[in-house]
């Protein structure tokens, strides 16, 4: 007789399984619920920048007069020029007041006359606003060589440009992003927190894609040069 006998009555669940069985269980929910958390999150830093980027694009669309927010375009960009050129830790004859003006010429081609040694006595801070001064006079006068061909040209003009750029530049950043993911994720090797790194590195690329937009914007109205339409001549008939 066989010494060993199996049980045919056992029940297949003992204790032991199943309490191995509900602590893998909770395991695979713990996992995937972080998983479905951490893929929330990813997606939430995506979610707030775009509808940052709808709301501004639905400014431009509701807006009926987008003159000040493009000459604010226009300030910022001065700033900009000047915070790359000017080094407040140096002593202002070593600032880069040629390659400034330079600058600001490429962006606002109305300012031609423009010369280093207008700003030679003035600080950051005058200079900004000298600049703030300055690209206004040349916008008021863009728009009035622009509405000589058509009234009201120059509003649809920023409309379509700022448009034109949100949708170019906002395509190129859901790239950026998208690459920007899938590198964060090899971080974690690195005892870094991807999640940490992608929502400050995109914050910063988002930041640049703003700033690109608005210096696009200047830039491509102030080379807009826009053509008389030729007015159609009545054909004259033989009689």
């Amino acid at each position: 007789m066989n010494a060993f006998r199996v049980e045919e009555d056992m029940p297949i669940e003992s204790g032991m399984l199943t309490r191995s069985l509900e602590g893998a269980q909770k395991k695979v929910e713990t996992y995937y619920y972080d998983i479905r958390k951490q893929v929330f999150e990813y997606d939430e830093v995506m979610n707030n920048q775009r509808r940052a980027i709808y709301a501004e694009r639905r400014r431009v669309l509701e807006g009926l007069d987008l003159k000040e927010q493009v000459v604010r375009y226009a300030e910022l960009t001065m700033d900009d020029i000047v915070d790359a050129y000017v080094n407040p830790d140096l002593p202002s004859e070593e600032w880069e007041l040629d390659k400034l003006v330079s600058k600001v010429k490429e962006f606002v081609n109305l300012l031609a006359d423009l010369e280093p040694n207008q700003l030679e006595d003035l600080s950051i801070a005058e200079i900004k606003t000298f600049l703030h001064e300055q690209v206004r006079i040349a916008y008021d006068i863009k728009e009035a060589q622009v509405d000589q061909v058509k009234p009201g040209l120059m509003r649809e003009a920023e409309r379509f440009f700022i448009l034109q750029r949100i949708d170019t530049l906002w395509r190129e950043h859901l790239q950026q992003m998208d690459a920007l993911r899938e590198s964060v994720g090899l971080r974690g090797y690195g005892q870094k927190d991807p999640l940490i790194e992608y929502k400050s590195e995109g914050y910063e690329l988002f930041l640049d894609m703003m700033t690109n937009i608005r210096r696009d914007v200047v830039y491509s109205l102030f080379q807009f040069q826009p053509q008389p339409q030729p007015v159609p001549q009545a054909s004259s008939e033989m009689v």
